[in-house]
Parts: structure tokens; sequence; C-alpha cells
């Protein structure tokens, strides 16, 4: 399979086989000689648009394609304002539930130094918590383990998730637009820690305009649709 975007641009693919072809991607841009090395830094639009837009479609197709609700998709690589048009037929359209034509917006929320972790493990050296990643002027990046009390760590990250909804919730995206926002969690979560993290971001969030907003984490995959008011 090549190694480029061209069998996804425009193309209406059903779900499963977007699954399919996405991760076939994946698989054969990691088996590359410094492939590894590339998808850790989303070196190029291949590692880019694969990781950010592409993966996280992925995790939304497989929480909501079930019997009676069959998403196709048409993703788009281009400036419009979402990032994929998903076409969507059975019982739940015919009854309603869903309209046939929506769309969808991926995303990524992480702390501003995540983007230093793969740069440190390329370079051979430790990266632990983006916290404990600091960069003085004139000095080489440094990463040196931090310790989290209770639920510290939550209370740090979930702001970053709750920002990033209100922002995207400031664009004028089509109507029976999705979100599906890809976690780069802080450290890891228990399944009761990813609870209140949720929890916590739904309390913060007063309404939004998205028809579903799917919370995600990128390492477990384990994902949630949040109980939002809609605007």
């Amino acid at each position: 399979m090549s190694d480029d975007l061209s069998e996804f641009d425009g193309q209406l693919l059903d779900g499963l086989d977007f699954c399919a072809r996405t991760y076939a991607l994946f698989e054969s841009v990691r088996a590359q000689e410094g492939g590894v090395e590339r998808i850790r830094i989303r070196a190029g639009i291949v590692e880019k648009r694969l990781l950010e837009e592409l993966l996280p479609i992925c995790r939304y197709v497989q929480t909501y394609y079930r019997l009676g609700r069959y998403i196709s998709v048409k993703w788009v690589n281009g400036s419009q304002s979402y990032d994929a048009e998903l076409h969507q037929s059975g019982e739940y359209v015919r009854q309603g539930f869903t309209p046939p034509v929506t769309y969808l917006e991926a995303t990524c929320a992480m702390h501003p130094n995540e983007h230093w972790i793969g740069k440190l493990l390329n370079a051979g050296k430790p990266a632990f918590a983006p916290e404990g990643i600091s960069k003085e002027k004139g000095r080489n990046v440094k990463s040196e383990p931090i310790v989290f009390s209770g639920n510290e760590h939550i209370l740090k990250f979930a702001p970053i998730v709750q920002s990033l909804i209100e922002k995207k919730s400031g664009i004028a995206y089509p109507e029976h637009t999705s979100l599906v926002v890809k976690c780069h969690l802080n450290t890891l979560y228990t399944p009761s820690d990813w609870q209140e993290l949720t929890s916590t971001v739904e309390r913060a969030v007063r309404s939004t305009p998205f028809k579903e907003v799917l919370l995600f984490d990128g390492v477990t995959e384990r994902a949630v649709p949040l109980a939002l008011q809609r605007s």
C-alpha cells in the first residue's frame, strides 16, 4: 500500500473499511526505517494527518457504528472547518435518531510540553510526565520525574480539555457536526481516574453546539461520549 493519503482524500468509504485502511497505513509507516521516530514527532503530513485526524475518526466510527447505524466516511484533506463528512444509513436514521449526513471534527488535547516527549525519546533520552519537562535558555531540554498527589493530575489536565472544547465551540461548523477529542494524558489513568476526568469536564463545559463530543484516551483508546447540553 502506498504511504500517502490519496486513497482517503475525498473518497466515501464504509466506516469499517476506513478503519482497516487507516490501520494498514499506520503499520506501513511504522515498518519503514525511521518510521517509529517519525510517528513520535509527526514528522510529515502523512504522520500528522494519520495521528491527529484519521485515527481519531476511527475511534469515533468504532464507538457509534452498530446495527441500524451504518457509517461511511469521506475524509477531506483541505482547509474546511471539519475533517470528515459522515453518511449514515439504517434504522437509526429512518427513525430520526441521527441525520443521514453529519460532519466530524477531530482534535487533540495535550499539555504544551507534550511535543518534547517524542523528541526526547528519539534522542535516546528518558521522558516522563510533560509537567516535568523544562527548557532553560541556552540549555538542553530536560525531563524529570514528578509526583502527583491525590487527583492532582486530573485537576491539571481537565482544564486543558475544557479549554479545547470551548475553543472549538466558538468556530462555525456545519449543522450536525460532532467533535472527537484524543487525549494525550499527563500520566497513566486508572478507570476511576478516567471517570473523574470526564465528569470534571462535563461539569466545567456549560454547553456546546456539537451533536456529540467523544473523549478518548490515546493510549488505551477507552472512550466516553460526554453528556453536555447543546447550545
